[in-house]
């Protein structure tokens, strides 16, 4: 099978919005005229959030209510922000641990934008710069559409197209909302058993490893979690921007 190449094929979902996926790369700077700070002080007297200068508490009110990972001894989830194009952060808790606290940079590039590892304080310096999430607008009448599209482009090996499609990840520990791409449960079910199964090239199924997409907001997101614990919690991550009043507001 012939598949396009991922530049076009994104271009060719008309029914994607322009969102921070898909900005040129000089707008990856800070928006201009953003607060860096604030003369009030926060009602638990915590430090704002030096970008959009919102209080944690604040912030942390503007990011679903969900179930959090666990964590190592020693940490706790806190509110981080990362700058992305178009006067738009991303809002996401993020794991703080002996006094560093995980954060993501924007990294442009077509059509999947990149969140990487500005800091980690698990991983170290080993970790950064590592991708953790791929992201890019969906068709808003049909996101897994856009999955299945980003998912089959990115193969390589036409044997690993075997009617693939998008299903419901359903594992425990996971988002509810987390989707892997897959082939048909007849022809899985062909497979061995007892090992460890990979399907639909490098964004469809691997069972050895947190890997898998959400939607959310507009856009399509992909998850390489690895084995390990993760510092940045899927579920939270939260696109902002200001409302007509000049409120911070989670982009619908």
């Amino acid at each position: 099978m012939r598949h396009l190449p991922l530049c076009a094929l994104l271009a060719s979902l008309s029914a994607c919005a322009p969102s921070p996926a898909d900005q040129p790369a000089d707008t990856a700077q800070a928006p201009k005229n953003m607060p860096v700070s604030s003369t009030s002080t926060c009602p638990d007297k915590a430090a704002r959030l030096p970008g959009t200068g919102l209080c944690p508490t604040d912030a942390a009110a503007l990011l679903p209510a969900d179930d959090r990972p666990s964590l190592p001894d020693g940490c706790a989830w806190s509110v981080s922000e990362t700058a992305l194009p178009g006067d738009t952060w991303l809002l996401y808790r993020a794991a703080r641990c002996d006094g560093k606290t995980a954060a993501l940079a924007y990294a442009p590039a077509k059509p999947l934008a990149r969140l990487v590892y500005a800091l980690s304080p698990m991983g170290g310096d080993q970790a950064k710069g590592a991708t953790l999430v791929v992201f890019a607008p969906a068709d808003r009448r049909d996101p897994q559409s856009t999955i299945l599209a980003l998912t089959r482009a990115a193969i390589t090996d036409p044997a690993d197209d075997q009617g693939c499609h998008v299903r419901k990840a359903d594992i425990p520990g996971w988002p509810a909302d987390a989707l892997v791409v897959d082939i048909p449960a007849d022809e899985a079910a062909k497979m061995p058993q007892d090992e460890i199964r990979g399907a639909c090239g490098p964004l469809g199924l691997d069972q050895g490893s947190q890997l898998y997409w959400r939607i959310s907001q507009g856009h399509v997101w992909h998850f390489d979690l690895g084995q390990e614990l993760p510092e940045i919690d899927p579920r939270s991550l939260t696109l902002i921007r200001k409302d007509a009043s000049g409120e911070w507001a989670a982009i619908a």
